[in-house]
């Protein structure tokens, strides 16, 4: 009994911070192989030629990690760090190491399945608001959306 109304207290707690966790996922899919679409997206910089925000990507090593620095088109920075790169399986996943975003903890995995020449293209974040219905799930959506629109555009068109 004990446990639980600590439980209880925690999930108050957290309620009233505003800090709980969320989790935005979106997907997209596209007239194009597999490997195609790994090709446009498995380029951890390569987010510059297919997101219709970001207008520059620059990576940096920090010892054996890869750090890009996203430049979106009103000049907001994002700095994002690579903790995964599955080749074989067609994904990785980034944390967000600063933004101009309301949000902490956010980590994201971007990843291709599908078979012949049809692919989906799937990209899911978790993170914590700042504050109660701050509306960054609804942005991070967007940021989501805009991105995979501009992948499919980019292999659909070639």
């Amino acid at each position: 009994m004990r446990g639980m109304i600590g439980l209880a207290g925690a999930m108050l707690l957290a309620l009233t911070s505003g800090a709980w966790a969320a989790e935005v996922t979106e997907k997209v899919e596209v007239k194009a192989t597999p490997a195609a679409a790994w090709a446009a997206i498995g380029d951890f910089c390569g987010i510059k030629n297919w997101h219709p925000v970001i207008v520059g990507c620059e990576v940096k090593m920090d010892g054996a990690d890869k750090v890009r620095t996203l430049t979106a088109k009103d000049g907001a920075k994002f700095v994002e760090k690579q903790i995964a790169w599955d080749n074989g399986g067609k994904s990785y996943t980034y944390a967000i190491l600063t933004s101009p975003l309301p949000l902490t903890g956010y980590k994201s995995t971007l990843g291709v399945t599908g078979t012949g020449e049809t692919a989906t293209i799937t990209w899911t974040g978790s993170f914590t608001p700042n504050a109660a219905d701050n509306g960054v799930e609804k942005v991070v959506s967007g940021i989501y959306q805009a991105g995979l629109t501009g992948l499919k555009t980019k292999l659909e068109t070639k």
